[in-house]
């Protein structure tokens, strides 16, 4: 059943309007590793196109797609075929999850890949690149589905408020720093001209990711097979 809903998630993800606004966040990094200084070099141009790569596409991609996962069938009062049927509620989330992840992976290692190519660099920056992108895209996700899941209705403006606000400045905050998928994402790609401070340890930063990213989907998971669709809460 998840492969179905995946395949049918598939369809609507190229038939919407949100793929056009993935293909723009492409553009951004993209952009950025041709404008960036010159005087500048490769380390500290391909550190700087890293880290606008997670801010902006590692992030919002997959915001933008499964917040909300659960909220548009509300919306589109697709969940009466569904609940209707035997389909674990949980398998709409493992669908569109099975749909996106993977694309937004991609996405980010080919930006990156263009990046290393137009810059320039050690080859060894941009395998931790690919590996920091891929983790962030995962934690992103996650908390995209989990959050989305609590928030319903209003999916989209709590986790761009977060992506928008806090995930700009929880980096920078040693006390809170460890909550921050832009942080975590950055610490195991381990630039060697880190544009914000991050830690010295990419093992703990990818366990830490799985723990964040294992708490989201719970959380997903539980609040959609609480939900109760059709009152205030769905």
């Amino acid at each position: 059943m998840t492969l179905a809903i995946a395949r049918l998630y598939w369809k609507r993800v190229w038939r919407g309007k949100m793929v056009w606004i993935s293909a723009l966040l492409l553009l951004v990094p993209l952009g950025l590793s041709l404008v960036s200084p010159r005087r500048s070099d490769a380390a500290d141009r391909f550190s700087f196109v890293f880290e606008m790569t997670v801010r902006s596409l590692v992030l919002l991609v997959p915001v933008l797609h499964l917040a909300p996962a659960i909220g548009e069938e509300a919306d589109g009062k697709t969940y009466t075929y569904l609940w209707s049927r035997p389909v674990s509620r949980a398998a709409v989330l493992w669908g569109k999850l099975l749909v996106v992840l993977p694309l937004a992976a991609v996405a980010a290692g080919l930006v990156l890949v263009v990046a290393f190519a137009i810059i320039g660099a050690d080859p060894a920056w941009l395998v931790r690149a690919e590996l920091g992108a891929a983790a962030g895209v995962v934690g992103a996700s996650a908390f995209a589905l989990g959050v989305g899941a609590l928030f319903p209705r209003h999916p989209l403006v709590v986790t761009l408020a977060w992506v928008c606000f806090a995930e700009q400045i929880l980096p920078a905050v040693k006390a809170v720093q460890n909550l921050s998928i832009v942080y975590q994402a950055a610490t195991i790609a381990d630039m060697p001209r880190p544009m914000l401070r991050a830690g010295d340890d990419p093992t703990s930063a990818a366990v830490a990711i799985a723990v964040l990213s294992a708490i989201w989907l719970s959380v997903a998971v539980w609040r959609v097979r609480s939900m109760e669709f059709g009152t205030a809460e769905g």
